[in-house]
């Protein structure tokens, strides 16, 4: 296939293909070599901005030798260090400045020396976004919350520490009734990184409330109609953009304090929730290390290189056994404990029935073997 007939996100956000035979080959190579339209958008944002510093365009700057790409890269970290002594720039996203740069020159074979780079790049400072968010501080982010929609969000990133781009691609053909009352979700369906979590039934009753209220909307709900929706007349697929601008919002209206450290704050918007689910799974002794891998959906885990990696029912029982400590409200929580002492006494008293049964049956032999052998002696 021509390069002239290759095309990826510029046709999806331009749907015009003679915008192709504007770009030159370097620029095409570079965007079909991006894993995904955000991933692209994100590269050409910061390659176009040191371009517009460097004034240079795509192939005057391809067409330019070793050394003098060394130098200008090597300028324009000297120029970040710079901004970053003046309290301008947080030293933590310099990487990010060059990662679009160092993408296109790499797809399009150029030599240079990226260590001479990055051993200008300024000393790493401490980063925000390291906090879990406690389980009060959820309610009160609940409590500000005009919409079923946003409390149907908080709940979910709660209850399974999410990447909100995993949520934005949840389907109804994703989800299915487990047992328990708890509902199975597969998240990055048809990914090479699929995997499955699972929602705790107080999470469910929040969804069904959000869900029943789009009926009385007049939205027919289908198996591919998205979990997350726009509040449109005709609901779409929620953004990335757009479900962090509905949780910036959420965290803006409540009177959860968070302290900014550089650009981060030290509650990160969706990070905290992760964070919150990782610390409970992990302090659980019931949830093996090779669960709380999988259900924190670790990239280097999910690769499958992984020979142990637990079983969909190892999986169930992990999740559930941290479902007391994952539950918002307390008399909900207080509830399901005394459901699940109830069942372990059931099934106790269930046991003690059989071995009763087991111990009269072995009895009721032996009396009448000893019967038998009474006989014989006789």
């Amino acid at each position: 296939m021509g390069i002239d007939k290759l095309g990826k996100f510029s046709d999806i956000h331009q749907n015009d293909s003679k915008n192709m035979d504007k770009n030159p080959r370097c620029f095409i190579l570079f965007e079909n070599s991006c894993k995904s339209k955000r991933t692209f958008e994100n590269y050409k944002k910061t390659l176009d901005m040191f371009l517009k510093w460097s004034n240079k365009d795509y192939e005057s700057f391809v067409l330019l030798s070793e050394f003098d790409k060394n130098e200008i890269l090597q300028d324009y970290a000297i120029y970040f260090r710079k901004r970053c002594k003046s309290g301008n720039l947080s030293p933590n996203s310099i990487p990010n400045y060059f990662s679009g740069v160092f993408k296109f020159l790499k797809v399009n074979g150029c030599n240079y020396n990226e260590d001479s780079i990055k051993q200008l790049y300024p000393a790493l400072m401490k980063l925000g976004g390291d906090k879990a968010i406690t389980t009060e501080q959820i309610k009160r982010l609940i409590l500000t919350c005009r919409y079923k929609r946003e409390r149907a969000l908080i709940h979910f990133c709660a209850a399974t520490g999410a990447r909100p781009e995993a949520i934005t691609e949840i389907q109804f053909k994703h989800i299915s009734k487990y047992q328990d009352g708890f509902l199975k979700i597969i998240l990055y369906a048809l990914d090479t990184h699929e995997m499955i979590t699972f929602l705790h039934p107080e999470t469910v009753k929040v969804l069904d409330e959000y869900l029943e209220w789009r009926k009385s909307r007049g939205e027919k709900i289908t198996s591919e109609s998205y979990l997350f929706s726009t509040n449109h007349l005709i609901p779409k697929k929620l953004s990335l953009n757009r479900i962090e601008n509905i949780m910036d919002r959420v965290w803006k209206n409540s009177d959860v304090k968070r302290e900014k450290i550089g650009n981060r704050y030290d509650l990160a918007m969706f990070t905290c929730f992760r964070k919150r689910f990782d610390t409970l799974l992990e302090f659980n002794p019931e949830v093996s290390s090779g669960a709380i891998q999988y259900l924190m959906d670790h990239t280097g885990y999910m690769s499958g290189k992984h020979y142990r990696r637990p079983k969909e029912e190892q999986i169930f029982n992990s999740y559930k056994s941290a479902v007391k400590n994952l539950m918002i409200d307390d008399m909900l929580r207080k509830n399901h404990e005394f459901e699940e002492k109830q069942k372990e006494f059931e099934k106790h008293e269930t046991q003690k029935d059989t071995r009763i049964k087991e111990l009269e049956s072995r009895a009721e032999r032996t009396e009448k073997l000893l019967i038998q052998l009474m006989k014989k002696l006789d």
